[in-house]
């Protein structure tokens, strides 16, 4: 709504109209009527037969429309009514920020514009700071304006959506379920439930549960419900309430509460969604963030068990939904800058109780403190969020969580991968009550999974589907992530007992993500090679040394092997497709194409050897096993390189054969470790030469079958592919020596 607009705007015609139905209401009778002169004097009548049946039947239907008709009317006065108070309180907002700004000596023109005097008088002139006074308050004033018009869009936005929910698109029927009907009214006992805190009994929890649970999609419910608690009341009140029944209650009580959790998180990202109408306003979700830097007392002395944070409670929370990044971003934000001003203060507002009793404070594996964790899985449920959180400018935040500064610089990948003490990710450890300086293991996790989601541009627990094309945001996380852990202190972080170890899983799904990159770095002349949308320029030294580590973890390696040979089969079939245009150097491009894959896996097969010598049987079953589960990951990098090559070509289906099956079937078997070796590094060793060899060898043979190419140039070719992979893998080896050297 604009400025000219809300000043001039006449409630009274709303607030006319909103009586009117308000009393038709009050006045309605048809249901009535309709009992007591037809309904009743019929049934009584003592008529029978196939006509009676009929009239009942439609005397029924009727009654039905009439009682859809009042469910519909209660909608509309409802919304009618709901508009003319937001509106009239929105116009009495630009009223007092107008009337505030005049009293001040400011302007306001008609399309809301503020301006302040200039300096007339030579005191004014000489005074250095006349004109930053006065642009504070010029700064203030407008605020205040576009708040006020903000409400009043709101206002008018959540109306008109929530009249067409109540009067719905059958013109032949009344709506029977308005949206200013049923939800409305469980919302009012939903808030009415969660504002019991700790005197809710295990009962009233079930039935907050089952309510959250069945409208957690509803923007009309959760709008009303975290409206009418406000931040403070929302936070106090689910605090106070998992606080007591998470210590004094029994089993059932705790996992009622778990999932009362986890329905609340999915009712804030509904309430939340900015695309989503009515959603919560500006100076709510600003509410929030001043509450989450608030500590609060939860229960009385006697039962009080420190006094937690507002982002405390939130966090876990958090955890479950998929949030808008407008809603989501500012609080990530202000909880990293909470936790760099001072990383103890989540350990402490709880220092007097036994943290591992309390159910609201803890991260899903019964531990921690610290609401970073929970603020980083929600960046790994929202790809878009991660991204923007980890390369864009930063906004800096007050301590009550107002902006202070907008377009800083972005050092968010610095501060949590610091090794140091003081970490922003320090907690407490998970089984036992001893702080933990450094990053703590389940914090370290959760930030892998929000860079996973930041680089690859997926849910970092997504099972399935395409990998959608890196931009250039996401390369660029993904380049800064590379040299931060490929360098210096990097590589070591990452290693078995290392304080970031716990992030290798996801590091194995973002290398295998970017295996065209990695492969062009590693091969540092090779320019010919895809990537699946911009390019990272990776480092070539620090992708070697990442990669040396990455090996050294069974779930990462079983992710980067079953990648590094689909994309090499990949671009082995890309080369073939097009052979014609290499002519007399086409044997040259088979081994170009091979040679890179080889490299990526003679560095992992010389780091997975010496595991092996070192671990033996129970690390070969890891391998294998990680092996098998990733084969995914084989087809899907597949897609998107040779898949989005073959679209492009004319003819291409009718050259080469699709990848089938047993292509992805060779790749897992051929790394396959023998369970039972007399000699397990060698056998090890020789396993996983032979695997990128024959893949290569098979991606030929496999692709090029049934079309009629001469036998001995396709055995010629085959040949070509295994000693490019070869020469790769020769390569590799001798390099992962001297970097271990």
């Amino acid at each position: 709504m604009k400025f000219e607009e809300l000043r001039n705007v006449q409630v009274t015609g709303l607030d006319t109209l909103a009586g009117e139905f308000e009393a038709m209401l009050r006045q309605w009778n048809f249901s009535s009527e309709l009992t007591g002169d037809v309904i009743t004097p019929l049934q009584g009548s003592g008529w029978r037969g196939f006509a009676a049946e009929t009239a009942a039947e439609n005397i029924a239907k009727i009654r039905n429309e009439i009682d859809a008709a009042f469910e519909e009317a209660s909608g509309i006065a409802q919304t009618l009514r709901d508009a003319h108070t937001e509106i009239t309180a929105a116009k009495a907002d630009l009223e007092a920020a107008i009337r505030s700004a005049t009293d001040q000596k400011l302007t306001v023109d008609d399309d809301g514009t503020v301006h302040w005097p200039p300096a007339t008088t030579p005191e004014e002139k000489k005074d250095p700071d006349y004109a930053g006074a006065y642009r504070q308050k010029a700064t203030d004033a407008a605020d205040a304006i576009a708040r006020a018009l903000s409400r009043a869009a709101e206002a008018d936005a959540a109306a008109a959506a929530a009249l067409a929910a109540d009067t719905g698109t059958d013109r032949k029927a009344f709506n029977k379920k308005p949206v200013g009907g049923v939800s409305e009214q469980e919302a009012k006992q939903a808030v009415d439930l969660m504002r019991l805190g700790d005197k809710a009994t295990p009962a009233q929890i079930a039935q907050l549960d089952a309510l959250l649970k069945a409208h957690s999609s509803d923007s009309r419910f959760a709008g009303l419900f975290f409206d009418s608690l406000g931040p403070d009341g929302f936070l106090t009140s689910f605090g106070a309430m998992a606080e007591y029944s998470g210590y004094y209650g029994n089993d059932a009580t705790k996992r009622a509460l778990t999932d009362v959790q986890a329905n609340l998180g999915l009712t804030l990202a509904t309430a939340t969604d900015g695309n989503r109408q009515p959603h919560l306003s500006d100076a709510w979700q600003a509410g929030l963030r001043k509450a989450g830097a608030s500590q609060y007392q939860l229960l009385p002395d006697q039962l009080q068990g420190g006094n937690p944070y507002g982002y405390q409670i939130l966090s876990n929370i958090l955890r479950t939904g998929t949030y808008d990044p407008r809603f989501l971003n500012p609080v990530v934000e202000h909880i990293t800058q909470l936790s760099a001003a001072n990383p103890s203060r989540w350990e402490d507002a709880v220092s007097k109780a036994n943290p591992l009793e309390q159910v609201l404070v803890l991260g899903k594996d019964g531990s921690g403190l610290n609401p970073m964790a929970g603020a980083l899985e929600a960046l790994g449920h929202r790809p878009e969020a991660a991204t923007a959180y980890f390369h864009d400018l930063a906004t800096t935040y007050n301590e009550d969580g107002t902006v202070k500064a907008t377009g800083q610089p972005n050092t968010y990948l610095k501060q949590l991968t610091d090794p140091g003490l003081n970490s922003v990710l320090q907690d407490f450890e998970p089984d036992h009550l001893t702080p933990h300086y450094r990053a703590a293991p389940h914090d370290a996790t959760a930030l892998g999974h929000a860079l996973e989601a930041a680089t690859t541009g997926r849910a970092y627990d997504a099972t399935d589907g395409p990998m959608p094309t890196h931009s250039r945001e996401m390369s660029a996380v993904m380049k800064d992530v590379v040299d931060r852990f490929g360098n210096t202190d990097g590589p070591g972080l990452l290693k078995k007992d290392g304080i970031f170890a716990t992030m290798d899983p996801s590091f194995g799904h973002m290398v295998a993500s970017y295996m065209g990159d990695v492969q062009i770095a590693v091969d540092h002349n090779n320019h010919s090679m895809p990537t699946n949308g911009n390019p990272a320029g990776l480092d070539q030294g620090a992708t070697q040394k990442l990669l040396g580590v990455l090996g050294r973890n069974p779930d990462a390696f079983g992710t980067i092997a079953q990648a590094q040979q689909a994309y090499t089969t990949a671009h082995l079939q890309d080369v073939m497709l097009q052979r014609d245009k290499y002519g007399e150097l086409f044997g040259e491009a088979i081994t170009n194409a091979a040679r890179p894959g080889g490299e990526v896996a003679g560095i992992l097969n010389a780091v997975a050897t010496d595991e092996v010598y070192n671990q033996k049987l129970q690390e070969m079953i890891d391998y294998n096993n990680s092996v098998d589960e990733k084969v995914g990951w084989a087809k899907q990098v597949w897609t998107a390189t040779a898949g989005k090559a073959m679209e492009g070509i004319p003819g291409a289906d009718k050259l080469l054969t699709l990848p089938t099956d047993k292509i992805f079937e060779n790749i897992a078997q051929g790394y396959h470790i023998n369970k039972y070796p007399s000699d397990a590094a060698a056998d090890c060793f020789n396993s996983g030469r032979n695997a990128a060899s024959d893949a290569a060898e098979a991606a030929i043979r496999e692709t090029a079958k049934g079309k009629g190419i001469d036998p001995t140039y396709l055995n010629a070719l085959a040949n070509t592919a295994a000693n490019g992979a070869k020469q790769g893998l020769s390569d590799g080896s001798i390099l992962t020596k001297a970097i271990n050297a």
